[in-house]
């Protein structure tokens, strides 16, 4: 099945090897709607396996002309469809895709042109199919675009399960620093035996309890052959779990955990130190700004303006608010207060990033320019941000949105065979 799903990949995603059609009386393999898929069109595609030695073999098997068909069926269907509706494809989108496979191929335009045309030397027409199999594909992608997104609906709820799943799975490859003293048991140890660790474990629970060092228990445990002490272990905490045959709470550093009757025995855990792979955390400021926009004036006036208001706030003429107040040509802010909220390292204009990152809080900017023209930035605040839950959010989106999109075309598919006429005719 995957080696199925690289070949339709490898025949109808790569719009370099797309094949021609040729022109030649041949038989008719499929008939759909008033349009016939012939035998040269399925042969074309068998033609450009063979140059491919992990195919040969498969070759032989009926099921992948049988799959072909079926797959030029549905190419046919859609651009049907396509055409119904009117769906157009520019030259600059064509133009645009031609660009791409040549700066993916490291080969300027007419580099590819010349290979494409060599590609197939006995037929002269061979780069104007190839054109014109990149614009059919533009209108299978168009118009599956258009069709799956009135089929899918994500709501919220969905999005928040999947985000639990993605969390719960996150939280499995955590890293989790901690000691640990355990107590092996076996159904093979006798009753007294049995009972003895249960009384020591329950000695080293109340010595817990009563204040004890876990860390001097670890010495004291240390010479004792019945008991095996860790210190300092780091491990994911899905191995945590597997090696305990136990799932674990663990919610903060410094909490002790146990004792636990694991497959193999007793443990009782310190946690240390938890690492939780959250790296998405960005700096975001809170801004507030003075705008002199550009205009019909020139930049020279526009900068002498600015300047003008920056040396009076820095004499004490008046204050930043009432400048804003006063000057600023920023109307889209409410009140005119100048606020811009908080904004990530990201949005933030160029220069700004490169000269006033480092600004204290209340800290006024020189005139900086931006296309909307001259600015005095103030730097009410600054904070640190967990971006983690953020990016997790869009990834359950993306992957229900992924699944969707599979049963959608399953289903558009189905929908698009019923309603047509589509023969396919066995050769004798």
């Amino acid at each position: 099945m995957k080696f199925f799903i690289f070949i339709i990949i490898y025949i109808f995603g790569s719009m370099f090897h797309v094949s021609a059609k040729t022109y030649v009386v041949d038989k008719i393999v499929a008939i759909v709607n008033d349009q016939i898929i012939l035998d040269s069109d399925v042969n074309q595609i068998l033609s450009f396996l063979k140059k491919d030695n992990n195919v040969n073999q498969l070759l032989k098997k009926n099921f992948l002309k049988e799959n072909i068909i079926q797959k030029l069926i549905i190419n046919s269907l859609i651009l049907q469809e396509a055409n119904k509706i009117n769906i157009v494809v520019t030259k600059e989108q064509i133009n645009n895709i031609i660009k791409k496979i040549a700066l993916k191929k490291n080969i300027s335009v007419a580099e590819l042109k010349k290979h494409i045309i060599s590609y197939n030397k006995e037929n002269h027409h061979y780069y104007d199919y190839y054109i014109k199999n990149i614009e059919e594909l533009l209108k299978i992608k168009i118009i599956e675009n258009y069709e799956l997104n009135k089929r899918i609906n994500i709501s919220e709820a969905e999005i928040n399960e999947m985000l639990k799943k993605l969390i719960e799975s996150h939280n499995q490859l955590q890293k989790i620093n901690f000691s640990y003293i355990f107590l092996p048991t076996s159904k093979k140890y006798s009753n007294q035996k049995n009972h003895h660790i249960k009384t020591i474990v329950k000695k080293i629970k109340d010595k817990i309890q009563q204040g004890h060092s876990f860390e001097k228990l670890l010495v004291d445990l240390k010479e004792d052959k019945n008991i095996l002490v860790k210190k300092m272990l780091w491990m994911s905490l899905f191995d945590i779990h597997h090696q305990l045959s136990h799932k674990l709470n663990i919610t903060k550093k410094g909490e002790i955990l146990g004792p636990i009757l694991g497959s193999k025995g007793f443990y009782i855990l310190k946690i240390h130190d938890i690492n939780k792979n959250e790296k998405n955390i960005v700096t975001e400021f809170h801004i507030q700004h003075c705008l002199i926009k550009s205009s019909s004036l020139n930049d020279s006036e526009n900068k002498k303006r600015i300047l003008n208001i920056y040396e009076n706030i820095q004499k004490g003429m008046y204050s930043f608010d009432y400048a804003v107040k006063h000057f600023s040509d920023d109307s889209d802010v409410s009140d005119k207060t100048g606020d811009l909220g908080w904004v990530s390292k990201e949005l933030l204009h160029t220069n700004f990033n490169k000269l006033e990152l480092k600004f204290n809080k209340n800290h006024i900017s020189k005139p900086i320019k931006s296309h909307f023209g001259w600015h005095i930035f103030k730097l009410l605040d600054t904070r640190q941000v967990n971006q983690f839950y953020n990016f997790k959010k869009q990834q359950a989106y993306r992957i229900l949105l992924t699944h969707k999109k599979i049963l959608a075309k399953q289903e558009w598919i189905r929908d698009l065979k019923k309603i047509s006429y589509i023969k396919i005719i066995k050769s004798s």
